[in-house]
């Protein structure tokens, strides 16, 4: 949570007679929905370059809720088919996340108003980028590789521009 608290923070900090005054609303409030998407955002996303590189961030009791173990999740993470327990621990994992997807973009908009323009659409372009890999997250047919969730340079620069677009217009 450290990073999006820190982030949020900072968002809410405000300038005057040279010193900084410190945010408005209770950051760890603001910045817990955002820390919990974005981790889980990450979780899914980061699947099978994590278990490539001996690290599993899945939790324990989940994947043997689901009969799986971590052999499984690499041999997965390697190239074979994917299991329906792992869409199914994946579709948990989702539905948590979205949870927090509308928390988050729920805080986003209490705190617009107490925000400078130009965090203001920081918050708009982290949170655009984070959705942009969750709406890649395909439960029933995706195979949730690297190449598969994480959006190319060019659609990255798509949707921040889109954002700045649609910020300039508000």
């Amino acid at each position: 949570m450290a990073p999006a608290s820190i982030f949020v923070h900072l968002c809410g900090l405000t300038q005057k007679n040279g010193q900084y005054l410190p945010p408005v609303f209770d950051v760890k409030r603001v910045a817990t929905p955002c820390a919990i998407f974005s981790y889980l955002v990450h979780i899914i996303r980061d699947f099978q370059k994590d278990h490539l590189n001996n690290l599993n961030y899945f939790p324990d009791d989940l994947i043997a809720k689901y009969s799986m173990d971590r052999q499984q999740l690499l041999q997965m993470a390697q190239g074979k088919p994917v299991s329906d327990g792992f869409r199914s621990l994946i579709r948990e994992l989702y539905e948590v996340a979205d949870f927090y997807r509308l928390k988050t973009y729920e805080m986003i908009q209490e705190i617009r108003p107490f925000v400078e323009p130009r965090s203001q659409l920081s918050l708009e372009i982290i949170f655009a980028l984070y959705l942009m890999v969750f709406e890649r997250i395909d439960i029933e047919h995706g195979t949730f590789t690297s190449k598969e969730l994480n959006p190319t340079w060019r659609e990255i620069k798509e949707r921040v521009g889109m954002v700045i677009e649609r910020f300039e217009a508000e």
